[in-house]
């Protein structure tokens, strides 16, 4: 199997935000992500899973929201589906925080 080499995982961080957990698992030539956070006034978490390949190409696996224990069955779900037939499990990451974003501020993203 073909590993990604480690890399940084940069994040902003609103003023309000709460992070969940960062995840990440290697794929073939590929590697998964789990982004999420809790949203402060329900508690439910909101998450993504992406996969990126060496060129930082992505694509879209799963979005989703709801309880603790639903996000735990997803990813339980994908581990299964996905990372333990490689022989994989979920590595839990430490983001680097760049700053905090400002939700009336411009679009980082363009800049």
């Amino acid at each position: 199997m073909q590993r990604l080499p480690e890399q940084d995982i940069y994040i902003y961080k609103a003023p309000d935000e709460e992070l969940h957990k960062i995840l990440v698992g290697d794929l073939d030539g590929k590697r998964l992500k789990v982004l999420s956070k809790r949203e402060p006034t329900t508690g439910k978490i909101i998450f993504k899973v992406f996969s990126e390949d060496a060129h930082k190409n992505m694509e879209t696996i799963v979005e989703g929201n709801g309880p603790v224990e639903d996000f735990d069955m997803e990813m339980k779900r994908l581990e299964e589906d996905f990372l333990k037939p490689l022989g994989e499990t979920w590595r839990e990451v430490s983001p680097k925080v760049l700053s905090n974003l400002d939700p009336k501020g411009p679009c980082v993203k363009g800049q």
